[in-house]
C-alpha cells in the first residue's frame, strides 16, 4: 500500500499579513509559493509523486524545475500545503523537501544580504548574528504520513496542534513591520539613536527611491520581502518586476484615471511632463499601466504616475509626494493648480471629473470544506478541478479592474477597484463551481470583500478580510457566502453577509440585487430613488423595533410579532418620492420597497431566508448602508 505524505510550510499568516505595502503583500505571497515549489521539487526528486496540487503545468513549478518558456510567472500559484504519494519510506522524501526549501530560502536571503546589508554590517551591533538567527529559524516545515486511502489531511490538522516550533527570543528594538522581530542594527534607540540612524543611512545608500523610508527599521525577514525583487536574478534565478504592483492609492484612483484619459488627455499628458521635471525618477514606478483600459498614448505617462501625485492634498505634502532637492513650495502649488484644472474638466455626461477616489477593495476567497470534497471525489480529481479554477482567476480579476496577488489551489487574494469588486467576487464564486462541473455539486466557495480607505494600514485591512472570511462568511453564515465590510478612517461603517443567491428558491444573485439597490441610491439616476436621509431613518426605526440600544455594524435583530416592515418601507419611500414624482410615486415606491425588503433579511446556509415581499422576522440595515456607500464611496470623505 502506498503512503500519503502531507507537507505544510509555515508560518503563513505572519509572513503574508505583516505587510505595509501592496508590494510587500505580493512579495510575501510570491516568495511563499516559490519556496513551496522548491519543496515540491525536492520531494519529486527524492522519488515522491506530487498528487495535490497538480503541478505538471503550473508555470511557477516549471520555472523552478528549469522548464522555462515565455515570461516568468507574475504571481504565486502554489499553496503552502501539498500531498505526496510514495511506495517507500516517506522520511527521506520529507527531508528532501525540507532541504530543498531551506537551500532556496538561503539563496534568496544571501542575495539580499550581499547587495543591501553586508556593507553596513560593521556599523551595526551584532547585525550578522541577528540576520542569521532570523533567517535560519523562521520557517517551520511539518509533515505527516499515513495510508494513501485515508483521503483527507486529518493527520496534518492534528499534527499542527502539537506546537514544536520554538522561535528564538528577540531582544532589542523591534521591526517597523514585523513587530515580534528585532530590527537589524541591534542598537537600542533610547540609548544609541545616532548609531542606529547611521546604520540605516548606510543601508539606504544602496536602496534607491522610496523602497525604504526614513521611519522604517526592518528585521531580516521584512527586508528580504521588500528587497528581493531588486536582486531577483540572483535570488530566484529570474527577474521579476515589483513595479507592476500598484499601490492602494492607485487602485482607488483607477475609475478616475479612466475618466481623465478619456475627457482630459492633453491636461493629463502635460501634468505628467511637469511632474517628471520636478520629482524623482521613481514617480513613474510602472513600466506600463496595469489595465488595458488605461492604455491611452494621447495622455502620455499620466496612467503610469505614482497615484500620490494625482491628489492635490498629497502633492502639497512633502512626505507623501517628494520632489527633487531645491524644488520649492511654489512648484507644489503649481502642480496642485494643474490638478484642479483636470478635476474641473467635464466628462461626456457634463459632470466635472473631480478628485480621484480614496477607497479600494481587498478580495479574499477560499473553497469550502475542501478536505471533505477530497475524501468524496478523490484528490486527483479535485486537484484537476482546482487547476482549472486557478487558471481562470487572473483573467476574472484583471477583467474587473483588479490585480491578482495570489491564486493557488482554492485560495485567491486580489485588489480590485470599488465599482467592480463585488461583481468580481461573484464571478469567482461561479468560476469555482464551474471548475467542479461533473465532479461534485457540493463544491462551494466563500469570499470576503473589504472596502478600505487607501491610507489605512494594509495589515489592518488584511486582518479584517481574514475575519470576514473565516468568522463571518464561513463560521457565522454556514459557508457558500459573501461577507462585505467598509472600513473608513473613523472605523467600520457597515458589515453585511449573505449567501451568493437569495430568495425562497435561491434564484436571485445577491450581488445583482445589491447593485439594483445601489442604482436606486445614485443621485444621477434617470428616475428618482432613495435618499441618504431615508436610509438613516430606516436604520433609526429598525433600532427601536429591534431593541438596539446602540446599532453596530453586522447586527441583526428580531422584528416584533405582528409588525410587517413592507408597508412601512413603502410608505416611507412614497413620502420621499411624492414631491418629486407626483402620481408616479406610488408605483415607484412599490418597486423600491421590494428591492429594500429583499436585502433587509439575512440569507444563511443551509436554509435561505424568506425573501420577496413576505413578512420579515429578522432584519438588518447593513445592506442599505453598503448600497449607499457604493453609490458614492467618497461622499463627505476626506483624507485624514
Amino acid at each position: 500500500m502506498s503512503t500519503r505524505l502531507d507537507i505544510s510550510i509555515g508560518p503563513v499568516q505572519g509572513f503574508v499579513s505583516q505587510s505595509r505595502r501592496t508590494r510587500d503583500l505580493w512579495g510575501s505571497s510570491y516568495l511563499l509559493a516559490f519556496l513551496s515549489a522548491h519543496a515540491m521539487r525536492g520531494a519529486k526528486r527524492a522519488g515522491g509523486k506530487i498528487v495535490q496540487p497538480k503541478v505538471d503545468n503550473d508555470p511557477l513549478f516549471k520555472w523552478v524545475c528549469e522548464e522555462r518558456e515565455g515570461d516568468p510567472p507574475r504571481i504565486g500559484t502554489l499553496p503552502n500545503h501539498f500531498v505526496v504519494e510514495t511506495d517507500g519510506d516517506p522520511r527521506p522524501i520529507a527531508a528532501a523537501a525540507t532541504d530543498s526549501l531551506r537551500v532556496a530560502w538561503g539563496q534568496v536571503c544571501d542575495a539580499v544580504w550581499r547587495c543591501f546589508v553586508e556593507h553596513a554590517a560593521s556599523d551595526g551591533n551584532g547585525t550578522k548574528d541577528i540576520w542569521d538567527r532570523q533567517v535560519c529559524r523562521f520557517w517551520e516545515v511539518t509533515w505527516t504520513a499515513g495510508p494513501s486511502d485515508n483521503g483527507g489531511g486529518g493527520l496534518l490538522a492534528r499534527r499542527k496542534h502539537w506546537r514544536s516550533h520554538r522561535p528564538p527570543d528577540e531582544p532589542g528594538d523591534k521591526c517597523s513591520i514585523m513587530h515580534d522581530l528585532q530590527e537589524l542594527s541591534g542598537f537600542i534607540r533610547a540609548q544609541d539613536r545616532a548609531k542606529q540612524d547611521q546604520f540605516w543611512e548606510r543601508i539606504r545608500c544602496r536602496i534607491r527611491g522610496l523602497d525604504l523610508q526614513d521611519n522604517e527599521r526592518l528585521c531580516a525577514i521584512a527586508l528580504v520581502k521588500r528587497m528581493f525583487p531588486r536582486v531577483a536574478k540572483d535570488a530566484l534565478g529570474w527577474a521579476v518586476y515589483a513595479s507592476r504592483w500598484p499601490s492602494t492609492v492607485y487602485i482607488a484612483a483607477v475609475p478616475w484615471i479612466r475618466r481623465v484619459v478619456s475627457a482630459a488627455p492633453g491636461h493629463a499628458r502635460e501634468y505628467a511632463k511637469t511632474v517628471r521635471q520636478s520629482a524623482q525618477s521613481d514617480v513613474f514606478p510602472m513600466q506600463s499601466p496595469p489595465f488595458d483600459c488605461l492604455l491611452a498614448p494621447e495622455s502620455g505617462d499620466f496612467p503610469k504616475l505614482d497615484a500620490n501625485y494625482m491628489r492635490s492634498g498629497f502633492v502639497l505634502d512633502e512626505r507623501l509626494s517628494p520632489l527633487e532637492d531645491g524644488v520649492g513650495q511654489d512648484k507644489r502649488e503649481e502642480l496642485a493648480g494643474a490638478l484642479k484644472r483636470i478635476s474641473d474638466t467635464k466628462d461626456a455626461q457634463d459632470k466635472p471629473l473631480g478628485p480621484p477616489g480614496l477607497f479600494y477593495a481587498l478580495l479574499l476567497a477560499d473553497g469550502d470544506r475542501l478536505g471533505k470534497l477530497v475524501g468524496a471525489a478523490g484528490g486527483d480529481v479535485v486537484s484537476k478541478a482546482l487547476t482549472k479554477f486557478t487558471d481562470r482567476v487572473p483573467k476574472v480579476v484583471s477583467g474587473h479592474d483588479g490585480v491578482p496577488i495570489y491564486a493557488g489551489g482554492d485560495d485567491v487574494l486580489a485588489m480590485v477597484s470599488v465599482p467592480r469588486a463585488l461583481t468580481c467576487a461573484d464571478e469567482i464564486s461561479e468560476a469555482y463551481k464551474n471548475a467542479f462541473t461533473g465532479v461534485s455539486d457540493e463544491a462551494t466557495l466563500s469570499a470576503a470583500v473589504v472596502f478600505a480607505h487607501a491610507r489605512l494600514p494594509l495589515s489592518s485591512v488584511l486582518r479584517e478580510a481574514h475575519h470576514m472570511l473565516d468568522d463571518v462568511a464561513k463560521d457565522g453564515n454556514g459557508r457558500n457566502s459573501l461577507a462585505v465590510s467598509v472600513l473608513k478612517p473613523a472605523g467600520k461603517h457597515c458589515q453585511w453577509v449573505t449567501t451568493w443567491t437569495r430568495g425562497p428558491s435561491g434564484e436571485d444573485r445577491a450581488v445583482a440585487l445589491l447593485d439594483q439597490l445601489k442604482s436606486a441610491l445614485n443621485h444621477n439616476a434617470a428616475e428618482p430613488g432613495l435618499s441618504s436621509s431615508l436610509v438613516y431613518r430606516i436604520r433609526d426605526t429598525l433600532s427601536m423595533l429591534c431593541g438596539w440600544d446602540r446599532w453596530r455594524p453586522g447586527e441583526w435583530g428580531a422584528v416584533p410579532k405582528g409588525i410587517d416592515l413592507y408597508p412601512f418601507l413603502q410608505a416611507e419611500i412614497f413620502r420621499s418620492l411624492d414631491i418629486r414624482m407626483g402620481e408616479r410615486a406610488a408605483k415607484r415606491a412599490e418597486s423600491l420597497a421590494s428591492r429594500v425588503v429583499s436585502l433587509l433579511s439575512p440569507a444563511r446556509n443551509p436554509q435561505p431566508a424568506e425573501g420577496g415581499g413576505g413578512r420579515i422576522t429578522e432584519a438588518g440595515i447593513d445592506a442599505l448602508l453598503l448600497a449607499r456607500f457604493l453609490a458614492d464611496p467618497d461622499d463627505q470623505e476626506a483624507y485624514r
